[in-house]
């Protein structure tokens, strides 16, 4: 052991590879000085061995799988991680190790209040649900870190408690969505670029077959299958979406020059979507985003008697519970099969 005492405090004195380093212990009694040594030694010696590695190191390495493993989402995460990098870089925070749950809290507080943006006059409160997609990419990061052997602790998400989500969604109605494909329709006639003389199909795609924005924009050619496409869903896990005669007429009308069904250019880009939707949103006085078209597609299923078993699987979702997230859409057609059934029973008689 290499404990020294110098004037009044206590000093690791130790070598590494030869190396001499030397660090206060900043006590001057001696039982201390011991518990502070072993920790110390042992900081140091992980630092040198390479255990210890830097959170920006790590958010580059993770970057790298995640543009391999998921581009449609890659470059979200890459916007997501740098204010998330800049925020513990204000703390001092430089060691992937280094971050506790304490610092997670204070993240999660500041997103919620400004968003994580520098600039007063731009600062925002954010909602909980995006809040909520930090913590996420955070969890899944500390989450690889751990598989590849980087980080031997609990994942210091397990101690932090999401945000309760607002789940009940209100669906489009048949207008709203005749007058969204209207708006769409005039887009694509008059386009400002590839993407909006596509935008209408791309729209129609998404109502008949349930499927999401990134779905449809990496959706390849070798994944039509005869009547159904195989689509590559969240996860990796391939799913098996069966054609109605309208989505077979819009992948008819796609020329096959290139290897996706859409000809869309920087099809990776989260906010691909932003102006198109802004116009719509301008024409029709309809609070729209895309989503809202697979919500529709679902919501039209369930309102046709179909099974929420079947729905999760056409949507892709691993859970059934997901899925119950229109069940306000069943009880309406319960509720309504009840007053129906009333109304029968009034013409009996009884």
């Amino acid at each position: 052991m290499s404990l020294i005492k110098r004037d009044k405090y206590y000093w690791l004195d130790i070598r590494i590879d030869g190396k001499r380093v030397r660090r206060s212990l900043n006590t001057s009694r001696k039982p201390v000085a011991l518990i502070r040594y072993k920790e110390k030694r042992e900081e140091l010696l992980a630092e040198h061995n390479g255990s210890k590695v830097r959170f920006s190191d790590f958010c580059k390495k993770y970057l790298d799988w995640a543009r391999t493993s998921k581009p449609a989402s890659a470059l979200r995460e890459e916007q997501r991680l740098d204010k998330i990098q800049k925020f513990f870089a204000a703390l001092q925070i430089v060691y992937l190790d280094e971050i506790t749950p304490l610092h997670i809290e204070r993240l999660k507080a500041e997103l919620r209040k400004t968003g994580l943006i520098n600039d007063p006059e731009k600062q925002r409160e954010v909602s909980k649900a995006t809040v909520n997609r930090y913590l996420q990419l955070l969890r899944g990061l500390f989450y690889k870190a751990i598989d590849w052997e980087i980080y031997n602790k609990q994942n210091p998400l397990k101690k932090i408690k999401f945000h309760r989500e607002d789940t009940v969604i209100v669906p489009l109605s048949d207008i709203q969505v005749e007058r969204i494909i209207h708006a769409a329709r005039e887009i694509s006639r008059e386009p400002r670029s590839s993407l909006q003389s596509l935008f209408c199909d791309v729209c129609m795609l998404a109502i008949n077959t349930g499927m999401r924005k990134s779905e449809i924009l990496n959706l390849k050619w070798r994944d039509l299958n005869g009547d159904e496409l195989l689509v590559n869903g969240k996860g990796g896990k391939i799913r098996h979406v069966p054609l109605n005669l309208e989505a077979k007429a819009i992948l008819t009308r796609q020329s096959k020059k290139i290897e996706w069904v859409f000809d869309i250019p920087n099809r990776h880009q989260p906010d691909l979507f932003r102006r198109t939707v802004g116009q719509i949103r301008k024409k029709t006085g309809v609070d729209f985003h895309f989503h809202l078209l697979r919500h529709y597609f679902a919501t039209k299923l369930i309102g046709n008697g179909i099974d929420f078993v079947t729905v999760a699987e056409l949507l892709g979702h691993s859970k059934i519970s997901t899925s119950l997230i229109y069940s306000h859409t069943d009880k309406e057609r319960k509720k309504k099969a009840v007053e129906a059934l009333e109304q029968n029973v009034d013409n009996v008689g009884i």
